[in-house]
């Protein structure tokens, strides 16, 4: 099969057009343009053949979802194809296909369909794969995105710090000019009553012509304060400070007291200019990693064939190691039915006593660079460990093999993530799924695998049944895989009680991350 193209049409226009070989614009604008006018509504086909191509396609609505292929591709295969498409437009729409929601939902569209064919042709991928794919997570971007997000939420408790300091500055100058204001006012009043009473004694000694010593003298022995203005020649304003100076002032010292008038605006000006000391923006300098891994192997019929293997670590990663160089764990008191190794750059004495400690300065853990503190190791014959029951029913028949898988989650408690089951299977057996509940189950053969994928287990769909027939014998279909992950559980009781740095002794906050990843061989 090759897939020259993908389109979503109208009967006019073209809403989403995917080249997937190389094509001249124009070849594909004549393909996609003659393809309404070769639309018959009286036939009951879903392709349509020219010359050169082949049209297969499927109505959504009012619309049309095409693949243009060429006339020697698989037409059974081309079908398959297009309801795979037509599954990957429903749930990226989700209410209903039209073409407003096509075209807010465009990118999201043409990744998942070039998720399905590639270069020309089809990809063994299920739906649900798909969605894995096109929304698969990055550690990176999570990592990037916590250190912006903090940024933002330092900058706005320094912002929300230096604006209540300048209120406080604001209010202390107030009453610094109401202050001045006083005796100023004091001052005039007392002024003009002593110039009214010298004018009185003016008038009624003007026949002599004497002075008015009253006068003279109030203003020339008056030692009272001399009027200031009352406002300051450089007053504060929010507004003529620039977007990046808030920035700055980061990690700066608590405003001084308020300064004596006269030099107050000089002395907040020498304030505001000191420069900040850098402030990492980690709100949790320290990521820990507690992983434990369970291997066993099965019978056909279920029930173990060995032991059950247990080994977990318990791994730190240092994201500042301005805060975090000397991290320091408690930890409870360790489980003896577990055997455990250390580190040997940890302090052994201290483990003794549940504490996580490197064992000199130099020791100190660098930044971004993960780290295996304690690595701990079972084996135990107890089917208890191991959540889910398994068991396969293979029959023979006349041309192959009939495969039935039933899966059943054993402790209600317990919710199963990323459930993957593998059956080998060659090409040439042209294996064939007839169900899977729940979940999504297709051959792969790129892998040589029936490739059985359930998102979640939980106590409210806590079992599952694989169907699937293939034309080689039951010995070549076994032993298949199981794998699946539980978070936030470690069967080892590793719980962190504290964490402090080793030295200052003060709290560091950290991320825990803790899984367990079960792996079975069944059919051994």
């Amino acid at each position: 099969m090759v897939v020259l193209s993908s389109a979503i049409v109208t009967s006019n226009k073209t809403l989403i057009a995917r080249q997937f070989v190389e094509m001249t614009r124009l070849r594909v604008e004549g393909l996609l343009s003659a393809f309404p006018k070769l639309l018959d509504s009286g036939r009951d086909h879903t392709f349509i053949e020219t010359e050169t191509v082949r049209y297969v396609y499927q109505p959504m609505e009012s619309l049309y979802l095409l693949l243009v292929t060429n006339k020697s591709s698989n037409i059974l295969e081309d079908l398959e194809t297009l309801r795979l498409l037509a599954k990957v437009v429903q749930d990226c729409c989700q209410i209903q296909v039209n073409e407003e929601l096509v075209l807010k939902n465009a990118f999201q569209i043409v990744f998942a369909f070039d998720e399905v064919i590639s270069f020309g042709h089809r990809e063994s991928v299920t739906l649900s794969q798909i969605k894995t794919y096109t929304e698969m997570d990055s550690h990176e971007e999570k990592l990037h995105q916590m250190i912006e997000q903090s940024k933002i939420n330092e900058a706005r408790e320094i912002a929300k710090k230096k604006q209540m300091e300048l209120a406080k500055l604001h209010v202390s100058r107030a009453k610094e000019e109401k202050q001045d204001n006083k005796p100023a006012e004091s001052f005039g009043s007392s002024a003009m009553q002593d110039t009214m009473s010298s004018s009185n004694n003016m008038q009624d000694s003007m026949a002599a012509s004497s002075p008015a010593p009253a006068w003279s003298a109030a203003m020339a022995e008056d030692t009272g304060p001399t009027f200031k203005p009352g406002a300051p020649k450089k007053g504060m304003s929010l507004g003529k400070k620039k977007p990046g100076d808030i920035f700055g002032g980061m990690g700066a010292a608590e405003a001084a007291p308020a300064p004596e008038a006269g030099g107050s605006a000089g002395k907040v000006e020498q304030a505001e200019a000191a420069p900040a000391p850098v402030i990492n923006p980690l709100l949790d300098p320290v990521k820990v990693d507690i992983e434990e891994k369970i291997t066993a192997e099965t019978q056909v019929e279920g029930g173990l064939s060995g032991d059950v293997t247990i080994q977990g670590e318990f791994k730190v990663t240092v994201l500042d190691a301005s805060k975090g160089d000397l991290v320091c764990f408690k930890l409870p008191p360790a489980d003896q039915a577990f055997k455990y190794k250390v580190h040997p750059n940890l302090n052994k004495a201290s483990h003794a006593n549940n504490i996580l400690e490197v064992r000199d300065a130099s020791r100190a853990y660098r930044a971004n660079m993960p780290a295996p503190l304690v690595k701990w190791h079972l084996k135990n014959d107890k089917e208890e460990y191991l959540p889910v029951s398994l068991s396969c029913w293979p029959t023979s028949t006349s041309d192959g093999t009939q495969m039935v898988l039933e899966l059943e989650l054993t402790n209600p408690a317990v919710v199963l993530e990323d459930i993957h089951v593998r059956f080998p299977c060659a090409p040439s057996s042209r294996p064939t799924v007839s169900s899977a509940e729940p979940g999504e189950a297709a051959f792969d053969p790129n892998a040589g695998e029936v490739h059985w994928y359930i998102p979640m287990l939980s106590e409210s769909d806590g079992s599952g049944t694989l169907e699937f027939q293939a034309f080689t014998d039951s010995a070549s279909l076994l032993p298949y895989t199981f794998e699946a992950t539980r978070r936030g559980f470690t069967t080892c009781p590793v719980e962190i009680l504290e964490c402090y740095h080793q030295e200052r002794k003060d709290a560091i906050s950290y991320h825990l991350e803790k899984s367990t990843t079960y792996q079975l061989r069944c059919g051994v």
